[in-house]
């Protein structure tokens, strides 16, 4: 019923967007971490998307520390494992008290965008 196929006279569009394929969907998902893992440019993309995942189920009160982590890890140059792939929007401080994004917003949210794990 997807691919294009018609059913009940709709045509029914397959999902082709990133966030299903490789967000949503459970063996997507495995399948793109393990690549990210697999490609040495690459690894530092995988262990930050764990880390943001890990970082959407601290208690409020450790996500400061969380994001100062992560920051420091990743967004610094020279950091653990820097990933220097990353715009400047994705890596700024944000304004005082704003809250961290949702790394899976619905808004389009890609890896740079969830990558803005911002300290509150």
């Amino acid at each position: 019923a997807q691919n294009g196929v018609l059913r009940g006279g709709v045509r029914l569009e397959e999902d082709t967007s990133f966030r299903w394929q490789c967000v949503e969907q459970p063996i997507g998902k495995l399948l793109f971490r393990r690549f990210l893992e697999g490609r040495p440019g690459l690894a530092a993309a995988g262990v930050l998307w764990a880390e943001l995942e890990a970082y959407e189920h601290c208690e409020e009160e450790e996500r400061g520390k969380a994001a100062a982590a992560i920051r420091s890890r990743f967004f610094t140059p020279g950091g653990a494992q820097h990933c220097a792939f990353l715009s400047a929007a994705a890596v700024a401080a944000p304004p005082p008290g704003e809250g961290p994004p949702t790394p899976w917003r619905q808004d389009g949210g890609r890896a740079a965008k969830m990558a803005a794990v911002r300290p509150k």
